[in-house]
């Protein structure tokens, strides 16, 4: 699938034009273990910014959370050097455009009602974003964080104990192939939620959530401004098709002159 204009690295004003990454040959090289990626501290302006961020965005207890992002964050860049997983690699711009804009779905009243049986998937996980800072923020919940690509998959189960949540696992799968994969039988239709940050069009993720997702869970999904217009229209035929019902539309603004956000949320009725 291609990479949605709202994913994260294409939010940055700053991110470089795509390059071809060498591959590292440095200490950690080639290694996803975080003994090899210790934690990279934050500056303290950037952490007092992203702190106040979550306050005004309603995201409680983010400093008792830093210890785990620096460690999240120091794994992100080393394995980044050797395999392509994001181009925002900045403390400020890594806390504000993966990290809180993870973190703004949780306005959502659905984030506030999680059952701890019944697993959350983080559907095309690719860098861990939502999935990594949830699992963090929900300690007691079971997170999946799926990815169609090997290597990703390997980073991610390595990045998940960083969370502290031993619930927090990592699954190299398609969403739709959960009934042709046996490490995905155990999710078909078990999901109370799945969450996509940047994963194509609304109507395809709609399509691999379906066999995800148990009778009334929800499928929120990360979008731009330019989701309305056609690939709204297209999202809502998807959805009578596929046995969902849309809910909502939440816009959220990471900070005053960014675009906005809008979380599009539907529930699978069939």
């Amino acid at each position: 699938m291609t990479e949605p204009l709202e994913s994260a690295d294409r939010l940055s004003p700053h991110a470089p034009a795509p390059r071809t990454r060498a591959l590292a040959t440095g200490p950690g090289a080639g290694s996803f273990a975080p003994a090899d990626h210790p934690p990279v501290a934050f500056p303290d302006a950037d952490w007092a910014w992203f702190s106040t961020r979550c306050t005004a965005l309603g995201i409680a207890g983010a400093d008792a959370k830093r210890p785990a992002l620096e460690a999240l964050y120091g794994h992100l860049l080393g394995v980044n050097a050797w395999l392509n997983l994001t181009r925002i690699t900045t403390p400020r711009e890594y806390l504000k455009l993966h990290v809180l804009d993870s973190l703004s779905v949780l306005g959502d009243a659905r984030l506030k009602h999680l059952s701890q049986g019944s697993p959350c998937i983080d559907l095309g996980s690719g860098g861990g974003y939502p999935g990594l800072p949830l699992a963090l923020w929900f300690p007691e919940v079971p997170w999946v964080l799926i990815d169609a690509r090997r290597k990703k998959a390997d980073f991610l189960a390595a990045a998940c104990p960083l969370t502290g949540n031993p619930r927090a696992t990592a699954l190299h799968l398609r969403g739709g192939e959960t009934t042709a994969v046996a490490a995905g039988r155990d999710l078909y239709r078990h999901a109370q939620l799945v969450l996509c940050r940047a994963m194509g069009q609304a109507a395809e993720v709609l399509a691999e959530s379906v066999d995800l997702l148990h009778r009334s869970g929800h499928v929120i999904i990360y979008k731009g401004p330019a989701f309305a217009g056609e690939e709204k229209a297209a999202a809502l035929a998807a959805a009578d098709r596929l046995g969902f019902r849309f809910v909502s539309e939440r816009r959220v603004v990471l900070e005053d002159g960014d675009p906005e956000r809008v979380m599009v949320v539907f529930q699978r009725i069939d």
